[in-house]
């Protein structure tokens, strides 16, 4: 499949650093189709540029030590209930997915340092594991129950979707020439993102279920194997992110061959997670004292941030269409990063 390529640049007023309007998210946004075209922040980098093998996951970067976030928390926080989720004795967890149903998945390490898909809905934690792989990795999972992640056993990685309903497991095919093959989101039409890779080499992916295809995404100007596609809606507007020549990270949305370049105003680097059927946005920044924060963003141009209540940082990886979202907290880079889900209210 080929895609002719366009990058869009449109500058809009936007909520300023601090990043909140004030009240809380209503459902006037979710009409809003994402034209987003925001200003690219331009500021000086003052920490090493993240360094990943796998699209929103904070905790898996290289950072340089972090201060606290800010002492309060923004007013859109205060508008969802906080949930924490998974195992407590684990180090690391992540809530990647949430659909329309409150059904999350995501993964966890264990204590032994082995990493397990999971499946939480209504307050029961459930272990999901591709049978005889040595870990399984769950991500996004679409309205219909279906989940996608990937499988391996160290040397190569299979991306496989999850019907949590019937337990049943769906290879994708392989892309030839690239020993990891993992999965991240998928929509209700089965069209999926992802990206494989070999040694330093990557591509970022798009499967087309009616053509049994992949199209390769690549944002014009884009740091060589640096386009990392997060995860689509129903439209098939797949949102995510990039480094430009100087290791800066911009969130990107493309749709029908356009590249829209999308930036937190104030953000050292701007990582959008995925992008609901209402054009509401998600993700994570990172300013320059190495802080994350969670957002959503709508094509209005507001950015506001949703932070894990206290003094933790904050992932966003995860909106359903009624902005339910879920994520990941941490206080320290050295963990533990625990899940959470947050439920608007």
């Amino acid at each position: 499949m080929e895609h002719s390529m366009h990058t869009t640049s449109i500058n809009l007023t936007l909520t300023p650093a601090g990043f909140a309007p004030a009240g809380k998210l209503t459902h006037t946004y979710f009409g809003l189709l994402p034209a987003l075209a925001l200003l690219v922040a331009t500021s000086a980098r003052s920490q090493t540029a993240p360094t990943f093998s796998a699209p929103h996951r904070p905790p898996n970067f290289s950072m340089a030590a972090s201060s606290a976030k800010p002492a309060a928390d923004t007013p859109a926080s205060a508008h969802y209930k906080f949930l924490t989720i998974g195992p407590e004795d684990s180090p690391y967890v992540v809530a990647d997915g949430i659909n329309n149903e409150g059904l999350v998945t995501g993964l966890y390490e264990d204590s032994s340092s082995n990493y397990h898909g999971f499946v939480w809905q209504n307050g029961v934690f459930k272990t999901v594991d591709y049978p005889g792989a040595a870990y399984t990795y769950l991500y996004g999972v679409n309205n219909r129950g279906v989940a996608i992640g990937y499988y391996g056993d160290g040397t190569t990685n299979h991306t496989v979707t999850y019907a949590v309903r019937t337990g049943t497991w769906t290879a994708l095919p392989d892309i030839p020439s690239y020993a990891e093959n993992n999965g991240y989101c998928i929509n209700d039409l089965g069209v999926a993102v992802g990206a494989a890779f070999e040694g330093s080499t990557s591509v970022g992916w798009l499967w087309d279920p009616t053509t049994l295809s992949y199209s390769f995404l690549a944002v014009p100007g884009a740091a060589q194997n640096s386009t990392s596609p997060s995860c689509l809606n129903d439209k098939n507007q797949v949102a995510g992110y990039y480094a430009d020549a100087g290791g800066a990270y911009h969130g990107f949305i493309y749709e029908y061959g356009t590249y829209t370049i999308v930036n937190m105003p104030g953000a050292e680097d701007t990582y959008p997670d995925g992008i609901n059927n209402r054009g509401i946005i998600q993700g994570q920044i990172f300013d320059a004292a190495g802080v994350a924060e969670g957002f959503v963003a709508t094509s209005g141009g507001f950015f506001t941030a949703v932070d894990f209540p206290g003094p933790e940082m904050t992932a966003v990886d995860g909106i359903n269409d009624r902005a339910d979202l879920c994520g990941t907290y941490w206080a320290s880079w050295s963990g533990p990063f625990k899940a959470f889900v947050a439920i608007l209210q």
